[in-house]
């Protein structure tokens, strides 16, 4: 009688034994498959943020090409396209025997012609948020050939006078907001577009150029948000 108790005893331990080996094993499974959900879910959001980075940098080089390109056509309509050179950085120079009289840094009438339409293109841009919230300055460069002057003064002269130009062309330009996006440096003979010293040489490095200057707090502080949100 006894014997028979303690195989029943010892049934009943297995069927109490194996039901808990089998719900921990399933346990395990369901652990398993949702640590696999989470690691797919942030997977998506890692792509998303990578997609979103990408996507701004990709509008931050857009924005700096786009108004590029817009005051390019714009020199380009009243100059000619041979007259207008894109150069590194996205910089648009236009020749300066088109602006100024030789050794002069006073707009000429010629000039003046040239720069009435381009103020109001550039205070269309500044007007359009969508590239001004990126925008930091629109830098006005003078530069010269190396024909030796008073090269620095020439230059810097050049692109003050252009600056003021523009502002008073469009009354806009002269006054906040506009006026914060605009400013000018000269670099004398040192930054050549041509080598040499032909006349043709000379000629192209005597220029006013136009450059680009994205505000970089603004646009990399919203890619670090982008990232701190991961």
């Amino acid at each position: 009688m006894r014997a028979r108790k303690d195989v029943f005893a010892e049934q009943h331990q297995e069927e109490i034994y194996w039901p808990s080996f089998t719900d921990m094993m399933a346990m395990m499974v369901l652990i398993m498959i949702f640590i696999a959900i989470l690691a797919y879910v942030q997977s998506i959001y890692n792509a998303y943020d990578q997609s979103q980075i990408k996507q701004e940098l990709h509008q931050v080089a857009d924005v700096k090409k786009h108004i590029s390109d817009l005051i390019e056509k714009q020199l380009e309509k009243n100059v000619g396209k041979d007259k207008v050179v894109r150069g590194p950085n996205n910089t648009i120079s236009v020749e300066g025997n088109i602006l100024f009289d030789t050794g002069s840094a006073e707009v000429s009438d010629k000039g003046k012609k040239v720069l009435n339409p381009l103020a109001d293109a550039l205070a269309e841009i500044i007007d359009e948020k969508d590239m001004s919230k990126y925008l930091y300055i629109i830098l006005v460069e003078g530069h010269t050939d190396s024909v030796p002057y008073d090269n620095w003064s020439l230059s810097t002269e050049r692109a003050v006078a252009v600056v003021k130009y523009l502002a008073k062309a469009n009354p806009k330009l002269s006054r906040l907001p506009y006026a914060q996006y605009l400013a000018a440096t000269g670099y004398s003979e040192y930054k050549p577009i041509a080598k040499g010293s032909s006349p043709a040489a000379l000629q192209k490095n005597r220029r006013i150029s136009f450059q680009i200057i994205l505000d970089d707090n603004k646009w990399q502080n919203k890619l670090k948000n982008i990232v701190n949100q991961q």
